[in-house]
């Protein structure tokens, strides 16, 4: 009878193991296709949403940036020499090479650090006044620069509310690159009206749990416009700007 008993209690123990080893298999094998499913459609979305919203908050930071600390403490007279004959009329516009490469470096390093600034999440030692009063100091000082909402992967807002957000952060990437470059037009009678430009390049990787991605982020913010009486050729810019180039 004990053996029987103990028969009969090997064999169920067995089909226990035998069923749980099964639930494992079909667990894993449900997994192993969500995942699929999940790369082949909703991380392509996932990662199309983020950096559309990493783009916009690294642009806002640049911008803000260039404005605050360079645009505000230069003037038409730091960048440009001016030539002009003996009526009066213009000869010549050449840049300042000395304080356009100073000019350069400070736009390269102040929008740098405020990106690593952003990226360890210390936003006290930000100096963008305008900016940071708009941001989630919470998240950021976690290093979350926002928050994507679960629905836009099944492209269902009910998802929003009830399922947790998907954190996005970002890494700088090598150096931030700036140039200068001009529009100069006609603008009335014999005024030349000059805009100068400052291009920020820099290149971000896109943290998410799942995946990561790389982007590169193109800023034009313009920092001096002013009216200058007299036809300014537009090809006394031609040639220098190319030249000059920080990091």
């Amino acid at each position: 009878m004990n053996r029987m008993h103990l028969r009969k209690y090997k064999n169920k123990k067995n089909k226990v193991i035998n069923k749980i080893i099964f639930i494992l298999i079909l667990l894993f094998i449900c997994i192993f296709y969500i995942f699929k499913i999940f790369n082949k459609k909703a991380l392509p979305q996932l990662l199309e949403y983020s950096e559309i919203e990493t783009t916009k908050i690294v642009s806002s930071i640049v911008t803000n940036t260039i404005i605050e600390e360079i645009a505000n403490n230069i003037t038409m007279e730091d960048l440009f020499i001016t030539t002009k004959d003996s009526n009066g009329d213009i000869k010549s516009i050449d840049f300042n090479s000395s304080e356009v490469n100073k000019l350069l470096s400070k736009a390269a390093k102040s929008v740098e650090q405020n990106l690593r600034y952003i990226e360890s999440g210390n936003t006290d030692k930000l100096n963008l006044t305008n900016y940071v009063s708009n941001l989630d100091k919470e998240k950021i000082k976690k290093g979350i620069i926002y928050e994507l909402p679960s629905g836009i992967i099944f492209n269902n807002i009910l998802f929003n509310n009830i399922l947790p957000k998907i954190p996005i952060k970002i890494s700088l990437i090598g150096t931030v690159f700036s140039q200068l470059s001009t529009d100069v037009k006609s603008y009335g009678i014999n005024n030349a009206l000059i805009q100068v430009n400052l291009n920020i390049e820099s290149e971000v990787k896109i943290l998410l749990p799942f995946v990561s991605s790389r982007t590169k982020i193109q800023e034009s913010i313009p920092i001096i416009m002013k009216v200058i009486e007299g036809n300014v050729p537009s090809y006394y810019f031609d040639g220098y700007l190319d030249s000059i180039t920080n990091q």
